[in-house]
């Protein structure tokens, strides 16, 4: 089956202002600041236009941009935000899989329509994670961005690329998924080297991404490192909401392409073209990303145990309404997560990465989540090590719209 290939011919008939070379990123894609930066980042919520993409009417955007403003800090640096918010209902944040030093809940603060807030944190853990507006239909069109917190010392890969993927569905034809705001833009990649690709699901869709490459990588999963593993066929799944970061082998001469394999056929996502000499390739996985410090074993017979029952038709108004439990720091947390609907969820679990475990037994799966699948009239199970002391939420998500479900919190206490 061929390619569904986009260009500014085929894209929205007739819309010959987009522009894809534009956003063409070589090398290190640039932060919105230097950090230590002298103030605040400004992050400025307000109505604006993208008939190319979005269709007619006024859509919700981060500084005038799709998608908005890339932030990028070292592991351990402060990151300030100003948030302002332009719209006329209030605006929550939600920082999506970023633990911090401190404990505290960067996704806390609600911003009031026509006022501002500042928010401080430092990121706990180098890896690729994202904000977005905690209301999902303002977040599945177009309220959010890219949050990298690099690791510390030089990197591996001579080109590190964002593609932050969104959706927006057209009158007529096929979805259009742009990445970085464009349809199917040219990056570029080192010739016969190796690129660091951070992809971001920032779709309400499960997402099956294929790669066209020499050899393929993963690297990271939800922002932690992973042991590096070649996906079967060159292909990842990334649920609504989840990243995963790749290490691309990149061919001498020909280019790279990343496709989303769709029930209308394959469609393209971005271009991968390789600039510079040349030469010998490498072979074999690539070392692994230096680790974030969690646990190398979870310990479950003295574990605590919560269960989510996702009840179906459960009202907005009684979202997190209760309490899954409480927990000592130090103590590991079992946690099931039971989906009785007919449609697969998205379960968002903030404050602390978990690993799945296997349905039959404790055993796990060899990397951390921040966003778990739950499969439909299906139930998963993971575990955690509560080390961070706060109430935090756990969400769960139907995807098409990203409407909430159901929300519970836990608590962990000193």
């Amino acid at each position: 089956m061929s390619t569904h290939t986009f260009s500014r011919r085929t894209v929205l008939k007739g819309a010959a202002a987009l522009s894809c070379s534009s956003l063409a990123l070589p090398g290190f894609t640039a932060p919105a600041a230097a950090q230590g930066q002298s103030g605040p980042l400004t992050l400025s919520a307000a109505e604006g236009s993208l008939p190319e993409i979005a269709g007619q009417g006024s859509i919700a955007l981060f500084n005038q941009a799709l998608p908005g403003p890339l932030l990028r800090v070292k592991k351990g640096s402060p990151l300030a935000v100003s948030v302002q918010n332009g719209l006329r209902q209030n605006l929550g944040l939600v920082w999506q899989g970023v633990r911090t030093t401190a404990g505290t809940d960067p996704s806390a603060p609600q911003v009031a329509a026509g006022g501002q807030a500042n928010i401080a944190f430092t990121p706990r853990d180098a890896g690729t994670f994202w904000y977005h507006a905690a209301d999902p239909a303002l977040a599945r069109r177009a309220l959010a961005g890219a949050l990298v917190v690099d690791e510390d010392g030089p990197t591996a890969y001579e080109s590190d690329q964002v593609l932050f993927i969104q959706s927006f569905p057209p009158e007529t034809g096929l979805p259009l998924f742009p990445v970085n705001g464009a349809i199917s833009p040219t990056l570029q990649g080192p010739a016969s080297g190796r690129a660091r690709l951070r992809l971001i699901n920032a779709t309400p869709l499960f997402l099956r991404v294929s790669v066209d490459a020499p050899a393929t990588y993963v690297i990271a999963v939800d922002g932690q490192p992973a042991e590096p593993f070649a996906p079967k066929d060159s292909r990842v799944q990334i649920a609504p909401g989840g990243r995963v970061d790749l290490a691309v082998t990149m061919d001498g001469a020909n280019p790279s392409t990343l496709s989303i394999e769709s029930s209308q056929g394959p469609v393209q996502l971005a271009i991968i073209v390789p600039v510079g000499p040349g030469g010998t390739a490498p072979s074999g996985p690539p070392a692994p990303l230096p680790s974030n410090g969690l646990p190398a074993e979870l310990p479950l017979a003295d574990a605590a145990r919560f269960a989510f029952k996702i009840e179906p038709g459960s009202a907005p108004a009684s979202l997190g309404s209760g309490s899954l439990g409480s927990v000592k720091v130090g103590r590991v947390v079992v946690l099931t997560l039971d989906n009785p609907l007919d449609t697969p969820l998205s379960v968002r679990i903030d404050g602390h990465p978990v690993r799945l475990l296997d349905a039959n037994y404790d055993g796990w799966s060899p990397w951390w989540h921040d966003t778990v699948p739950v499969p439909a009239k299906g139930s998963a199970r993971v575990a955690f090590k509560a080390e961070t002391a706060g109430t935090w939420s756990i969400i769960a998500q139907r995807p098409g719209d990203n409407a909430q479900v159901a929300a519970r919190t836990y608590q962990v206490t000193v």
